[in-house]
């Protein structure tokens, strides 16, 4: 138990450092910025049709896909700052392992995502006062948003790893996740051994239940393990680069 708290306090430790450092840098209130306003500027043009209807759902793909390229901005420079400018080394003094680094910087992460999908809740207020849509739904809508959005986190952390300069990392976790979106659609020109493991390997595919207003345990656990697959490596990569050093 006493492993257990230091653990834990570890990793608190850095995610604290790294809150600070979202807090006094002007990336994290950019990025919340462009995607309030582009996707509040989509949600007016929806609910404004004559076709209009009191369901998240025509919004749910656009808000993914503007995630998708904004998260990867958000993430770069979480380990490949730490490269380029040689603190990487003087983290690794520190007394926290590999791990703690990794679930303290994605906490930190995971924590300003949530503060930036929280005015999007205006939209439910919206919804419910000129519409008649019911809660499940709404509630579902968001459940998928908050675990689609760990996963392109994870995956963001991951390309930092992986790069020295910040604009590689965000390009490169752009790539990854642009590719796993389309997985799907891919899968229907593959042969039949291959088509099912592509397909749910598709984060496009597993987000859509969400949308429909349905929590499917194989969708929670797609994504939990995704997040946690995808943090793995990068521990593994970070341990590599500690026995290059």
């Amino acid at each position: 138990m006493r492993g257990i708290g230091q653990g834990l306090n570890a990793i608190w430790a850095v995610t604290r450092k790294e809150l600070y450092s979202y807090l006094v840098s002007p990336m994290a209130y950019v990025v919340t910025a462009v995607f309030l306003l582009v996707n509040g500027f989509i949600f007016f043009l929806i609910i404004a049709s004559p076709s209009a209807e009191a369901s998240l759902r025509p919004l749910l793909p656009t808000t993914a896909f503007l995630l998708l390229l904004i998260i990867p901005v958000l993430t770069m420079r979480l380990l490949a700052e730490e490269k380029s400018t040689g603190t990487i080394e003087l983290l690794m003094t520190f007394p926290v392992s590999d791990s703690h680094v990794v679930w303290g910087k994605f906490l930190a992460t995971y924590l300003v995502y949530l503060l930036m999908l929280l005015p999007t809740l205006v939209y439910v207020g919206v919804i419910k006062a000129y519409g008649n849509s019911e809660w499940g739904p709404l509630i579902t809508a968001y459940v998928g948003l908050v675990l689609l959005g760990g996963a392109f986190i994870a995956v963001g952390m991951l390309s930092s790893s992986l790069a020295r300069n910040q604009i590689v990392a965000g390009v490169v976790g752009i790539g990854v996740l642009l590719l796993l979106w389309v997985l799907g659609a891919a899968a229907g020109v593959l042969g039949p051994r291959l088509s099912s493991i592509v397909a749910y390997l598709s984060l496009n595919d597993h987000f859509q239940n969400f949308g429909q207003g349905v929590i499917d345990l194989k969708d929670v656990v797609f994504y939990l393990s995704f997040i946690a697959g995808a943090l793995f490596l990068t521990v593994r990569v970070l341990e590599s680069s500690r026995w290059r050093a």
